[in-house]
């Protein structure tokens, strides 16, 4: 399940690299439309448009460091994620290579659905999601709680039909409230 989540958070990662707001690097600032204060969102094709600054087809390691969210990270963790990603090691990332990422993190995701799924119901319930090598670890009140976020239309299991459409979209955070005197 670690395995799974963690291909999972890798592929929103560069999905949502290009996607997320800030300041980015001047020498690869891309200008915004009058009246915008930060860069457009899109689909995968756009963030690979937005994150390839030169248009040449390929993200080097300095458009891909560049990324407002891989700026966020320590040097050796966005070797970590570039290497990763750059399966054929030029020192380029091109649209098959992170197809072909999407599309293996995809295939460890059903496969390790299925090995949770021991009554073969192609659902989770919360016993089955339970035994998952991440949720495991957790105490059972953040598990409900991750439980009840991802069975989006409430029927008791997680199935294919509560699989969020497009990218991770971090959920806004409320600023804490300051107790009253």
């Amino acid at each position: 399940m670690k395995t799974i989540l963690v291909s999972g958070l890798l592929a929103g990662l560069l999905a949502s690299a290009a996607m997320a707001q800030g300041q980015r690097s001047a020498d690869v600032e891309k200008p915004l439309r009058d009246g915008e204060k930060h860069p457009p969102r899109g689909g995968p094709e756009e963030v690979f448009r937005d994150m390839d600054r030169d248009g040449d087809g390929k993200i080097s390691k300095r458009e891909f460091y560049a990324s407002p969210r891989m700026e966020r990270l320590p040097v050796g963790k966005r070797e970590e994620i570039f290497a990763r990603l750059d399966s054929d090691g030029d020192g380029f990332l091109i649209r098959e290579e992170l197809r072909g990422m999407r599309h293996d993190a995809a295939r460890r995701a059903r496969e390790g659905f299925r090995k949770l799924d021991t009554d073969n119901s192609g659902g989770l319930s919360f016993e089955e999601f339970s035994k998952g090598e991440f949720a495991s670890k957790l105490p059972e009140e953040k598990r409900r709680q991750i439980f009840k976020r991802m069975d989006t239309d409430g029927d008791g299991e997680i199935t294919a039909a509560d699989r969020p459409q497009g990218p991770p979209v971090k959920p806004e955070r409320r600023p804490e409230r300051k107790p009253k005197d």
